[in-house]
């Protein structure tokens, strides 16, 4: 599977909600070789950078599989930014990020990425459930927008389909009785 085909999936695992930037690159005849993320080199500071990583790790951890980090989803996210977004959407996105940062420096008096992973967890909950004091909508178009980008990344990377997703090339034939329990890592949302 391909990045383009996977996007097309992608779509309607979100039921026509993919935010526009992964719309536009769906429908974009353009490969993008996943090696190559430099155009976003330079979007954030090191401190929005960081948080970011830490951001997408609590989205898709490392666990018996690698996480975020890992399939390189940080710079996948800052490649997107920068070459797909239109300013509006990326000057939202870059807002919003500046106040995750500033709200975990006022809460607990600390950079994001530098929180225990519990207090980083209260943070992305909070956005999740619209309860972000300093955000507009209590962080819930922003915690989508990573959410996305940061499973399109993961999924469309190497480690995403070949080590999540146990990518097969060849399948073999068609099974319709073939036992689920044997079929190895399915891909779930």
């Amino acid at each position: 599977m391909d990045r383009r085909k996977f996007l097309v999936a992608m779509s309607a695992a979100f039921g026509g909600q993919l935010i526009m930037p992964l719309q536009r690159l769906m429908h974009a005849s353009a490969e993008i070789d996943p090696i190559n993320f430099t155009g976003g080199a330079d979007l954030f500071f090191k401190n929005e950078k960081d948080a970011v990583a830490a951001l997408c790790e609590i989205i898709i951890p490392t666990t018996d599989t690698p996480g975020a980090i890992a399939a390189g989803v940080p710079d996948y996210i800052e490649f997107m930014l920068s070459e797909w977004h239109y300013e509006e959407e990326r000057t939202r996105f870059l807002v919003g990020i500046k106040q995750v940062v500033a709200y975990a420096q006022a809460r607990f008096r600390n950079a994001f990425a530098e929180l225990d992973v519990a207090d980083q967890t209260e943070i992305v909950q909070r956005m999740q459930d619209g309860r972000m004091p300093v955000m507009m909508d209590g962080g819930r178009a922003f915690f989508e927008h990573i959410k996305q980008l940061t499973l399109a990344g993961y999924y469309t990377s190497e480690i995403g389909m070949t080590v999540e997703r146990i990518y097969q090339p060849v399948p073999g034939r068609f099974d319709g009785a073939y036992p689920y329990e044997q079929a190895g890592t399915l891909f779930t949302s």
